[in-house]
């Protein structure tokens, strides 16, 4: 939420006859392109509702009558992430760190561990500084020689 927008951001009401409610920034964002298609000037509509060109417009593209929550602001979320380690090789790579630590060892580096998938083959084998964040993020220990950078 900006600055230009704080002002703005109330607690949700009802709008006419419809069952859904709006917040008030999808409400401005309605009156704001209600009063372009009655035919105002962009500029005038900008400076008395103190918004940017640039945010009239992209709501402007947006507007489609035939749909009731055009007004809604979108997910700025990739829908996906395809460079992400597959679900498959984080988890054999964190049963590799537990079946190759022993008592003497303690814990495993991610060089030994990316030696080892380098030894048995495989067809897509991380950096050692991937395998090092999928074993911190699963809590594990990383020596301290598992990676330099």
């Amino acid at each position: 939420m900006t600055s230009r927008t704080k002002s703005h951001s109330e607690s949700p009401t009802l709008d006419g006859g419809t069952d859904t409610p709006l917040s008030a920034l999808e409400k401005r964002r309605q009156e704001a392109v209600q009063r372009y298609v009655d035919g105002e000037p962009i500029a005038q509509i900008c400076q008395e509702m103190h918004c940017a060109k640039s945010w009239l417009y992209k709501w402007k593209n947006r507007y489609q009558i035939t749909e009731p929550d055009w007004a809604t602001a979108h997910s700025r979320r990739p829908e996906t992430t395809p460079r992400k380690t597959p679900e498959a090789i984080e988890t054999h790579i964190v049963r590799l760190s537990q079946t190759l630590s022993t008592a003497e060892v303690g814990s495993v580096s991610a060089q030994m561990i990316h030696d080892h998938l380098s030894q048995h083959g495989g067809a897509s084998i991380p950096s050692m500084r991937t395998i090092a964040r999928i074993l911190n993020r699963h809590g594990k220990e990383v020596s301290a020689h598992s990676v330099t950078s």
